[in-house]
């Protein structure tokens, strides 16, 4: 019996070792654009961090948020209607829409303003802080 709880112990353990943080965040079926769009100034060994922005009631939770250069930023869309990501000065990033369960996900390299399109009184801000 003892054996038996080591054994079943040791392979919770090894699995809850082996999924990456990527693999832990469910899609639910998500139709949403979900590559990785990493700028061409993103330094690799910048990128080991992951940081997460929930989207739920009709806001970026957290609504600043401070990452390294090269971070990821996974935004996760936990309201019941799409939503999307849009750097607000220039446009020059945006998600496609992200549904309900959905998620999509970026390199950062630059302090960015960014909103939803859909619902443009949507706003959150990334800070790039140098530790």
């Amino acid at each position: 019996m003892r054996d038996n709880i080591c054994l079943l112990f040791s392979i919770f353990i090894f699995s809850a070792c082996s999924s990456s943080p990527e693999e832990a965040i469910p899609e639910n079926g998500s139709t949403a654009d979900t590559s990785y769009y990493i700028p061409k100034d993103a330094s690799p060994m910048a990128m080991a961090r992951i940081d997460t922005v929930e989207i739920s009631d009709m806001k970026f939770l957290p609504a600043v948020l401070t990452v390294h250069k090269g971070d990821t930023v996974i935004w996760i869309n936990r309201d019941m209607v799409p939503h999307c990501v849009t750097e607000e000065d220039s446009k020059a990033w945006t998600s496609l829409p992200i549904p309900a369960g959905g998620l999509w996900k970026m390199a950062v390299t630059q302090n960015s303003n960014y909103f939803c399109a859909i619902h443009m009184v949507m706003k959150g801000k990334i800070v790039i802080e140098d530790f």
